[in-house]
């Protein structure tokens, strides 16, 4: 049967039209499951840093009351002349801190001295915390936590390993998953006499992470050799303690990296395998402990089952497949009657989807007309703008994602890259119209002393305030930036003269000079800054920063606190008082 020009005009036309909704579709749904599988990564990721550093929070709680506990005046008492009156008040104070402590499922003071003797102890028991009785108490100087612990200098914590506990006589501890976490007690001279150890039910604490996870999301925990700790299912937990090696790097061979201690972190697809009952995403990361401990490391994880997060992507799949399939028949439909007639409209729909297959919204569709052919084009349009909303919805997570990526971590300034990138537009208006600019290379006098006398915790509160007071002193209009340590920089745009600059320059010395409050501590910077400025300095990026960092540099070399104009018609170098 010869088919005629209408029969086939209306079966190439539903065959492309067909053929270009599917690639679209294809191509949607491709694009949005990479976003989609991407953007899980990197939550897994944050989560999973937030997760580590609740984990250290909660360490670092234990070690709070270990010091409470360690410089007691009655735990140095009992140690020296344990009288009936300092060992009935730490047995009280352990009760207490227990009652307190949901997590705390023994508190000991152990004595060095008769091979570590526990001296008081306090358990807890179904009834609540109980004291055990002098004749009860056992000597625990063969304990690895007891002869760590008495190494350390006072005011240090150990952590011991993570494991089960076979001591006997504790009560509601032994059996269970715990860690023992102890502190040093030392007499005026410094030298240890004994130890206070806290044992922490594992099981609570895991529960607790566990409850904040979002639904769906796996927790897994594994000490620096791999053994899993926490694991969803609780058979793979602690094997080591029953003769078997359930590894990390076993069940997810990518974490090898991890525990050879090649990577810090890192985020991987898990396809479905023995150990894994579907498709994972997953990220996991290194923690150190930060004090002395058994296990040294830890390592972290948290998985999610690839469905949960394509559940959004396969709906679009399912609207985009019926919406393909609606177009398709009714182009066929059309075509076969008015084929001849409506060759126009339909090839306008055809090439709207050709249009859209490569991105673009094709808006010349014969929507207004009353007939199938404006059915058909109003349901593409529907499907355009359907689609449109989640491409926008997706490209706005992915902005999400960059902006972090082009601001500084500590301070919230903008970094290197965002910088450079403002610097390049700048310049391109200076070129078009003339609109002049200079650079502030600010860097900070005394910083390194600030990190050596009090810490780098101290150190990166004086970064988060020197930022603070420089965007405070600085214009909407201008880019302050943090290039890396102490080196900080401010794009100043629209420049009317050197006295403006000069202005801002004192301006930031100024404020930067005033005293910073950490804690008990009154922290004191300065800074030396270096001033560039177009067209005298250059036009570049490279002229401009070599000016002003040279300038920085001579301010440094004439004895910092003050600032340097790279090229005026007088050198001039002005410091602060």
């Amino acid at each position: 049967m010869k088919l005629g020009i209408a029969a086939r005009l209306a079966l190439v036309l539903a065959l492309v039209g067909a053929l270009a909704a599917g690639l679209t579709g294809y191509y949607i749904y491709q694009a949005s499951r990479d976003i989609m599988v991407a953007s899980a990564k990197a939550e897994l990721l944050v989560s999973a840093h937030a997760m580590a550093k609740r984990m250290a929070g909660t360490r670092e709680s234990v070690s709070r009351n270990l010091r409470l506990l360690a410089t007691h005046p009655s735990a140095l008492a009992s140690l020296q002349q344990p009288t009936p009156t300092a060992l009935n008040s730490m047995a009280t104070l352990f009760a207490s801190m227990m009652q307190a402590q949901p997590s705390f499922i023994q508190i000991r003071l152990i004595g060095r001295r008769e091979h570590g003797l526990e001296v008081v102890r306090v358990d807890r028991a179904q009834a609540g915390p109980v004291r055990i009785a002098e004749g009860d108490l056992q000597e625990k100087g063969h304990y690895a936590y007891v002869s760590e612990g008495l190494k350390l200098a006072a005011g240090q914590t150990y952590l011991s390993r993570l494991a089960v506990s076979h001591e006997t006589g504790t009560h509601l501890g032994e059996g269970k998953p715990t860690v023992v976490m102890v502190m040093p007690v030392a007499d005026p001279a410094g030298h240890p006499l004994g130890v206070v150890a806290i044992n922490v039910d594992l099981e609570g604490t895991f529960d607790l992470l566990l409850a904040d996870l979002p639904r769906g999301v796996r927790m897994y925990l594994a000490n620096s050799t791999g053994d899993f700790l926490l694991h969803p299912v609780e058979a793979m937990r602690f094997g080591f303690d029953r003769g078997l090696r359930h590894l990390v790097q076993d069940q997810m061979p990518p974490t090898l990296a991890l525990v050879q201690r090649r990577v810090n972190e890192l985020v991987f697809d898990l396809p479905r395998g023995e150990h894994v009952d579907s498709p994972l995403v997953a990220a996991f990361l290194t923690q150190e402990t930060e004090v002395a401990s058994g296990d040294g490391s830890f390592i972290l994880g948290l998985a999610q089952p690839l469905a949960d997060v394509l559940a959004t992507v396969n709906n679009l799949q399912g609207a985009i497949v019926n919406i393909v399939l609606g177009l398709s028949l009714a182009s066929l439909l059309v075509a076969v009657v008015l084929a001849r007639a409506l060759s126009r409209p339909i090839n306008a729909i055809g090439q709207a989807a050709r249009f859209f297959a490569q991105g673009q919204v094709y808006t010349t569709l014969p929507t207004q007309r009353q007939d199938e052919i404006g059915d058909l084009a109003r349901s593409f349009s529907r499907m355009q703008d359907q689609i449109s909303r989640q491409l926008e919805e997706l490209e706005v997570s992915r902005r999400e994602l960059s902006d972090l990526a082009r601001l500084d971590g500590l301070t919230g300034l903008a970094n290197r890259r965002l910088f450079d990138e403002r610097l390049a537009l700048a310049l391109a208006r200076y070129r078009r119209h003339g609109v002049q600019l200079a650079l502030l290379f600010l860097d900070l006098d005394r910083f390194k002393e600030v990190n050596d006398a009090h810490g780098h915790e101290a150190g990166d509160v004086v970064l988060q305030v020197v930022a603070q007071r420089i965007k405070a002193n600085t214009r909407e209009v201008d880019t302050p930036a943090r290039l890396g340590g102490d080196e900080f920089v401010v794009l100043v745009t629209a420049v009317e003269g050197v006295d403006q600059l000069e202005a801002l320059a004192l301006k930031l010395m100024a404020t930067l000079a005033e005293p910073i409050q950490h804690g008990d501590l009154l922290l004191t910077v300065g800074c030396s800054i270096g001033i560039s400025r177009t067209p005298v300095d250059g036009d570049t990026p490279e002229q401009l920063k070599a000016a002003a960092d040279e300038a920085m540099y001579e301010v440094k070399q004439a004895g910092r606190n003050g600032y340097r104009v790279a090229t005026p018609l007088v050198s001039v170098v002005n410091e602060m008082g």
